[in-house]
């Protein structure tokens, strides 16, 4: 099924009872992707929601969807690797097989992709998401305003979007994908010529030697990370040699990451910190009172290293990819290694002023994944007050307090 598809009965006249809501939830369940703007567009045309059922329920990428689950499950009676090996593949998920919930995908070479969701992941890469009207205006609003508010207050300022994995590994992907226009963060770089540190051609230059994402993860691996850090250094005018003085270990463990988490039992794989110990200590952390709400949002961590390369101070506001320790060395780990004192606050491109001069930051970078700039990061946050109405009411915050509506 497609959007350039021909709906059954568009022509008929029918009860018009038919939601873009139920072709959305309708395709999640049983296509097992999300319904693209154009996919919505042909079947509101049906206007009758049981002509739309009956339709998706005859087409052929149903019958496919069905085909390769009854595959998969006469697969699942035999055994199988729960991981990739080189020259085994014939014994590993093959690829294309669909996680359980249908939020990932298995591709090429043991890697693992998001693949439905809420964030639109897979359209967003094949650029069939509709921007809200706007979007760009708004952007480049956002990211002027900054820039010029770190001049005046003699600020250096980074802005970070990490590369999806799927941008950097698309040849992994089990289909061709063939975008029909660009992706968001091309059009806020090309159209919108926003000064964005976006470091696609180095993580899929470095690949080369080694991956620069994790098989079982939507995050990087370590040497990913340190190509991140090294392009954020660049950006803020710092020589990146401290990063060639952080020591190497090899500590390899088995494990699942957020990916690999969704089948049953879960896709496991080899990982490899890249150094033993952080010179850094972290003075300040509310994670473990976050996260034990169940959130992510607000949370605040201050690494210190009183011998640092670099007397100065620097402040992330970021996600995951931004998020840094023992287990996962994310771009404040790196970052921590250089600077005296980095703070991190979990607020996908945030921006809170007050902050910054209440820690004397002469450094700043506001950093989000990909598959977040669909929407529009709110022009100023409260970072404490983030943590704090977390733990004050001990329910996670929702996006609605990072991203306009």
């Amino acid at each position: 099924m497609s959007s350039s598809s021909s709906a059954p009965g568009a022509g008929e006249t029918t009860a018009s009872d038919l939601r873009p809501a139920d072709i959305e939830a309708v395709f999640r369940e049983f296509l097992g992707r999300d319904a693209s703007s154009g996919d919505v567009a042909v079947w509101m045309q049906v206007r009758s929601l049981r002509a739309f059922l009956d339709g998706v329920l005859a087409s052929e990428e149903y019958a496919r969807r069905l085909a390769t689950r009854a595959t998969h499950t006469e697969k699942a009676r035999r055994s199988f690797l729960n991981c990739w090996i080189a020259g085994w593949e014939g014994f590993a998920r093959p690829p294309g097989e669909l996680s359980p919930d249908g939020v990932v995908i298995v591709g090429r070479h043991g890697h693992l992709f998001i693949h439905g969701g809420s964030n639109h992941n897979l359209a967003a890469q094949l650029g069939e998401v509709e921007m809200a009207a706007g979007w760009l205006d708004d952007w480049r609003s956002i990211v002027t305003e900054r820039h010029d508010h770190a001049r005046r207050a003699e600020r250096r300022l980074a802005c970070l979007v990490v590369p999806e994995k799927l941008a950097v590994y698309v040849d992994c992907f089990p289909e061709p994908l063939t975008p029909s226009r660009p992706r968001p963060v091309l059009r806020l770089l090309d159209e919108g010529r926003l000064p964005l540190v976006y470091p696609l051609q180095a993580l899929q230059d470095a690949r080369a030697d080694g991956d620069t994402y994790l098989l079982t993860d939507s995050h990087l691996t370590p040497r990913g990370n340190r190509l991140l850090a090294a392009a954020i250094l660049s950006e803020l005018g710092v020589p990146p040699a401290p990063l060639d003085r952080v020591e190497h270990a090899s500590r390899p463990h088995l494990g699942s990451g957020d990916l690999g988490l969704h089948f049953d039992p879960p896709v496991v794989e080899v990982m490899e910190p890249l150094a033993s110990a952080s010179r850094a200590t972290i003075v300040s952390d509310n994670w473990a009172e976050v996260s034990g709400v169940g959130g992510h949002i607000g949370t605040m961590r201050v690494f210190r290293r009183d011998d640092a390369p670099d007397p100065r101070t620097l402040v992330i506001f970021g996600d995951s990819y931004a998020f840094g320790d023992g287990a996962y060395q994310g771009l404040s780990w790196f970052m921590a290694q250089v600077f005296r004192e980095v703070h991190f606050i979990w607020a996908p491109f945030g921006w809170d002023p007050d902050y910054l001069d209440s820690v004397d930051a002469e450094l700043v970078v506001c950093q989000t994944a990909e598959r977040f700039v669909g929407r529009i990061p709110k022009p100023r946050i409260d970072a404490r007050s983030l943590s704090q109405v977390t733990l004050d009411r001990h329910r996670a915050l929702t996006d609605e307090h990072i991203f306009e509506d």
